[in-house]
This record gives C-alpha cells, structure tokens and sequence, in this order.
C-alpha cells in the first residue's frame, strides 16, 4: 500500500481556510445591512471552507481495470 500522505503545509492551509471561511461567515451575519457586501462574504465563506476541505482530503486514486 502505498498511500501518500498529505504534507504538513497543506494541513496547515486547509485549516487556515476553513477558519478564515468560519470568520467571513461569522461576519456575514453582522453585515447583512450592507446590501451586497453581505452576499459576497457568505459566497466567499462557503468556497474557502470548500477550499480548506479540498485541501485536506486524501485524493481518491482512479482504478482501471
């Protein structure tokens, strides 16, 4: 089996961006009067905690057989 592991600056940046995606979201609901910033840091929370998960997962290795 060999199996790569993910390195340790990749941990390290998929957790940084789902903290920044958790702040903007956070931040999201105190700025929902200001029209339209507030969609944007909601959109811009959810694809940085996409990004952060994206970087964490393992990659699914393709098999043909």
């Amino acid at each position: 089996m060999t199996e790569e592991t993910r390195s340790v600056r990749r941990l390290v940046l998929g957790i940084f961006s789902i903290a920044l995606g958790i702040v903007s979201l956070v931040a999201f609901f105190s700025v929902t009067y200001i029209a339209g910033i507030g969609f944007l840091g909601g959109f811009y929370g959810f694809i940085l905690i996409a990004l952060g998960v994206g970087l964490i997962l393992p990659k699914k290795e393709k098999t043909t057989d």
